[in-house]
């Protein structure tokens, strides 16, 4: 069965990181199909071996549509391994609150998708914020005035090396062979 990637994405650049942790995996453990979050029939998760979603952040949050597909689906997820990512850009950040307000937000993302999740009894294998685009046509003149007057910066700020080692750490963790009784599990494993 596939590994679906979904994400909601209103600029690309969600939808951009979806697609390279969808080639990165399926590089490794083929299939895998990458939708635009609207693209996807609830009913069909089920058929699926892992389910990967993402979304994009406008004021440390996910985007209404994430939020709402993964609270309303959580126990169909339940069945399934759930990875999540984000998209913001808190590397655009003034440098003297950058390293911080990354951490805060990262586990603030991690929370807020845990807790939708929980309503269904489902469970979440790993979170990853990812930087990625922040345009200044995207920001309304509140935000490109106070970045201007403290220091942020616009621009792509994707690492795709970063994208690339989190859809490893999937693999690795969708190829952990289940230890059972009589296998010898332990310490490691």
């Amino acid at each position: 069965m596939p590994i679906l990637i979904i994400y909601a994405s209103p600029h690309g650049s969600t939808r951009a990181i979806a697609e390279r942790i969808s080639s990165r995996i399926a590089s490794q453990i083929p299939p895998t199909e990458v939708h635009a979050l609207s693209d996807i029939d609830p009913a069909t998760l089920s058929s699926y071996t892992a389910i990967v979603i993402g979304s994009a952040v406008h004021k440390v949050a996910w985007l209404h549509d994430a939020t709402t597909f993964v609270h309303a689906n959580s126990t169909a997820l339940a069945n399934l391994p759930v990875f999540a990512f984000s998209v913001g850009a808190p590397a655009g950040m003034p440098k003297f609150v950058r390293a911080r307000f990354e951490r805060s937000e990262e586990k603030r993302l991690e929370g807020a998708v845990e807790k939708e999740l929980k309503s269904g009894k489902a469970t979440l294998e790993a979170h990853k914020l990812f930087n990625g685009k922040f345009e200044r046509e995207d920001a309304g003149w509140c935000v490109r005035t106070m970045f201007a007057c403290f220091g942020g910066r616009f621009g792509d700020f994707t690492d795709w090396d970063t994208v690339d080692k989190w859809a490893d750490t999937i693999v690795a963790k969708l190829n952990k062979p289940v230890t059972g009784e009589g296998e010898g599990g332990g310490a490691g494993n």
